[in-house]
């Protein structure tokens, strides 16, 4: 089993730091509903079921651009650093 691990901005990210991301457009959600769908990947990755289905739920993007409403500052000072000190939390 290969041990990478997928550390970018999370729809749970967004939702734990009240992140101001941009609405989803309605491409977007089709696309995260035909991933769900039809992609294999998520048949053996269920952490990710819940993530994409978060995320249609909420209507929203989940793109590091969210954290501009703090500052670059804060992303590396307090983000980044609770971020990597929750590994078991990255997604597969």
């Amino acid at each position: 089993m290969p041990q990478a691990r997928f550390l970018g901005v999370t729809p749970q990210d967004i939702k734990d730091y009240k992140a101001p991301e941009p609405r989803a457009e309605d491409v977007d959600i089709k696309r995260a509903q035909d991933a769900l769908k039809n992609d294999p990947f998520f048949s053996s990755h269920k952490e990710w079921v819940h993530a994409i289905k978060l995320q249609i739920e909420m209507g929203k993007r989940a793109e590091q651009q969210a954290f501009a409403k703090y500052s670059l500052e804060y992303v590396f000072d307090t983000y980044l650093p609770r971020k990597l000190a929750n590994v078991k939390a990255f997604l597969p």
